[in-house]
């Protein structure tokens, strides 16, 4: 069974200025992402080190990471090597913000557990639609009228 419910609203870049530029498909991550997109999108999303105003990485942790309110009442590990402080668990999106806008907190490091969190996410979600054989459908048809469109936007 798959619920609907909110999220955080962001896009995984900033606004591109022209749309030639634009490949929406990089921009969001889509319920039926296998997971190998996961991992690409992470690496391309924007985390601009000490920016914390627009950080997608650290809006889906502080989400998908159960923290501040979650279910997830151990925090989550950063793994990072000796010399860069060794590993650090983060219990509140707000210590993250803070280790990220002082720079104790590196862009590398954060997108890895991201991707990770983002891999496991979609590969749950993947196997609640493919389990149930109405979104499985719908999932067909989304991918039909996607198909459709790009095909209009050529012509």
């Amino acid at each position: 069974l798959i619920h609907v419910t909110s999220g955080p609203k962001l896009a995984l870049q900033l606004p591109r200025e022209s749309a030639a530029h634009k490949q929406e498909i990089d921009e969001y991550f889509l319920v039926d992402d296998p997971k190998v997109h996961g991992k690409s999108k992470m690496k391309k999303a924007f985390c601009e080190p000490g920016n914390v105003d627009f950080c997608p990485p650290i809006e889906l942790l502080a989400y998908f990471g159960g923290l501040d309110g979650g279910d997830n009442k151990e925090g989550v590990t950063i793994a990072r090597s000796a010399e860069n402080g060794g590993n650090i668990t983060y219990t509140t999106k707000a210590a993250i913000l803070q280790d990220f806008g002082s720079g104790a907190l590196h862009p590398g490091d954060l997108k890895g557990v991201i991707t990770g969190v983002m891999v496991d996410v979609l590969t749950k979600m993947s196997a609640e639609i493919k389990a149930d054989g109405d979104a499985a459908k719908g999932v067909k048809a989304l991918k039909a009228f996607e198909k459709k469109m790009a095909k209009q936007k050529k012509k």
